[in-house]
């Protein structure tokens, strides 16, 4: 595990080895271990090392045997072994045991097609000497980050956007299109990040920079179409999934170093500690988190699982006075958030951390695989009542039947695209609210569902609606939020977090099968209920999502925040740096405390906005040109 950044320069230059140190130092949290730098006419790369496979080893940069192929790379290769034998065989000599030289060779043996066969989570750089040519590899599902500025035939690039700042060539300033759009939607969707000129290499691409220009190519998707119907029994399909989940919880147990689990309570997190469990030699130490706010705290049933599965049981409780940590949490994101489930998270990984912990297996990804979120049942409760008139469904929207907001909402918008749709469920702020309390005026919230809609419509015209949304799902908020804080938090305390659920494998699988075998019985999740139902007690496989969350809505219930939050509120601040109308922030404060509205998605990202321009001394940005991608969101980027 590690953190990567690099130049890459049309006219040949050598890099300075000073500037390569600087952006390495950036992200030292990534690699506290160890730093490794090359340096070629017209290249530099460089790396942060979190030494877990091959620990003597697999220092980086490495070098084919004729130094001809460099590499630097950050994240798991868990078929390394596999692989290695193969190449082994055609004639490849390894001189390390680190699945980074796998790599190498897979390289010269396949070329960039070389991603293909790689079944982990990675973030690569690999520079070919004779052709001048770097290839920038992103994982299936943007588990590990990997941004990119381009201009003038100069590629920078890196784990974190702090590494490229410190490159030299950039000035942060805001993006005001990915300002609107976390507005819009709770998070900033891939290419954009929060910072004008830096954008996320897409998932399941490469990037391949030659001759000063460069170009992208998709290497995996996920297919829905063969999901109609399956030629599987429910019995063979439960014990199928069995085994692939398995095999994935297996190959993530390599490690030279301790391992351990997050344990929440909840069905995902407990099948992965049921099967790792059966394979350890001794107590696996497991860690919660719980809450001291009604409604929010899952600990009694971690407790039970752990108590079930024998594990040595770690739990901490979160406070309101734990919000405190919001500066450190933003800085290590480089984002704002609408949300406060970061920094529970924050607080996770840093208990793992005190535990002792390098290596730690979590749930995520669950849910988006067999459509887990509350959003999934909403949206087939909803989608008959669509065909509805407007007024009725108006009357329905604002009537005192049982209904979360999200579901009035998308009853009174009656999207009928599922981009649309999706976006309406996950929405924080609506246009006419965006358009009262932002300074940005691109409508890029609007933006945002046109480029889902044509990336994903014509691939899933024909498949079912809850086949599409997890789709579209598994493309954006599972890549550009879930994934996105679970790297970023864990690497903040240099915790290494697998993901089996992330299996690209499991996700092939689940895809093949009928949205009936994911909600049999009318429960969420039904096929994992049923695949691990003999190794977790009743009181875990039979109840609902609850899901992590944190207490901000309580925390905006306070008359004054901490010091350090009302000075980013105050008129003066938010008139500096002029994202927001002060008259109402003060307004959506009010009514928020007063218990007239829940505001306390918006007020956090307006908040976390204010921390976000501080912390990285931002610019506004004054272009409000649309900076969105014209054409398919995984296949044109800037």
């Amino acid at each position: 595990m590690c953190g990567i950044c690099g130049i890459v320069k049309a006219n040949h230059a050598l890099p300075a080895h000073e500037t390569l140190v600087a952006m390495n130092d950036r992200q030292i949290h990534r690699g506290p271990d160890d730093a490794g730098y090359y340096r070629a006419p017209g290249v530099g790369l460089a790396m942060r090392r979190l030494s877990i496979i091959d620990v003597a080893g697999g220092a980086q940069p490495q070098a084919n045997e004729q130094e001809t192929v460099w590499v630097v790379y950050n994240g798991e290769i868990y078929n390394y072994l596999e692989l290695k034998r193969e190449l082994e065989s055609r004639g490849h000599t390894f001189r390390t045991h680190s699945d980074t030289e796998v790599i190498l060779h897979g390289y010269e043996e396949w070329g960039t097609r070389m991603v293909e066969r790689l079944r982990g989570m990675f973030a690569i750089a690999l520079w070919d000497a004779p052709r001048a040519r770097l290839m920038l590899a992103r994982d299936r599902f943007g588990v590990k980050p990997l941004v990119y500025a381009f201009a003038d035939g100069r590629l920078v690039f890196g784990s974190t956007a702090r590494a490229l700042l410190a490159e030299g060539s950039l000035t942060p300033r805001a993006n005001l299109h990915a300002l609107e759009a976390l507005f819009a939607v709770g998070f900033i969707p891939s290419p954009l990040t929060m910072f004008e000129g830096i954008y996320n290499v897409p998932a399941a691409h490469c990037l391949l920079y030659e001759r000063g220009e460069i170009k992208f190519e998709k290497y995996w998707d996920i297919d829905f179409t063969r999901a109609k119907s399956s030629s599987l029994s429910w019995v063979d399909a439960v014990a199928e999934f069995r085994a692939r989940l398995s095999r994935a919880v297996e190959i993530r147990r390599m490690s030279e170093v301790p391992l351990g689990a997050l344990l929440s309570g909840g069905i995902d997190s407990s099948a992965v500690v049921a099967l790792l469990q059966a394979r350890a030699a001794e107590p696996l130490h497991t860690i919660s988190i719980g809450f001291e706010a009604d409604g929010y705290d899952e600990s009694a049933y971690a407790r039970a699982a752990s108590e079930h599965l024998g594990t040595q049981h770690h739990t901490f409780t979160f406070t309101l006075q734990d919000f405190e940590r919001l500066p450190q949490v933003i800085e290590h994101l480089e984002q704002p958030q609408c949300s406060a489930t970061s920094l529970p998270i924050y607080l996770l990984y840093e208990k793992c951390r005190a535990v002792g912990l390098t290596v730690v297996l979590t749930g995520e990804g669950s849910d988006e695989m067999l459509g887990g979120y509350h959003w999934y049942r909403g949206d087939a409760q909803a989608r008959a009542l669509l065909r509805l008139p407007a007024p009725l469904r108006s009357w329905l929207a604002a009537s005192p039947l049982k209904m979360s907001a999200p579901a009035r909402r998308v009853l009174r918008a009656a999207p009928h695209n599922m981009a649309e749709r999706y976006a309406v469920w996950q929405m924080v702020a609506s246009p006419q609210q965006r358009a009262e309390f932002l300074n940005v005026h691109s409508h890029n919230g609007g933006a945002v569902t046109g480029v889902w809609q044509n990336a994903f419509g014509s691939p899933l015209d024909d498949a079912p609606p809850f086949h599409q949304m997890q789709y579209i799902e598994s493309h954006t908020r599972l890549i550009d939020f879930i994934n996105m804080e679970v790297d970023r938090l864990s690497m903040a305390h240099s915790i290494e977090a697998r993901a089996p659920f992330l299996d690209y494998r499991l996700w092939e699988f689940c895809a093949s099968l009928p949205t009936e075998m994911k909600t049999r019985g009318g429960l969420e999740k039904s096929l994992l209920r049923a695949a691990v139902g003999d190794l977790l007690p009743k009181i875990i496989t039979q109840r609902r999502k609850q899901g992590l969350g944190a207490p901000h809505r309580l925390w905006w219930k306070r008359e004054r925040l901490p010091d350090w939050a009302e000075a980013r509120l105050t008129r003066d601040a938010l008139v500096r740096a002029d994202y927001f109308v002060p008259a109402h922030v003060a307004r959506l404060r009010a009514e928020h405390v007063s218990g007239h509205a829940d505001h306390s998605r918006i007020l956090m990202g307006i908040l976390t906005t204010q921390l976000w321009h501080d912390l990285f001394q931002v610019n506004k940005s004054t272009d409000t040109a649309d900076v969105m991608p014209s054409g398919p969101i995984l296949e044109r980027v800037p």
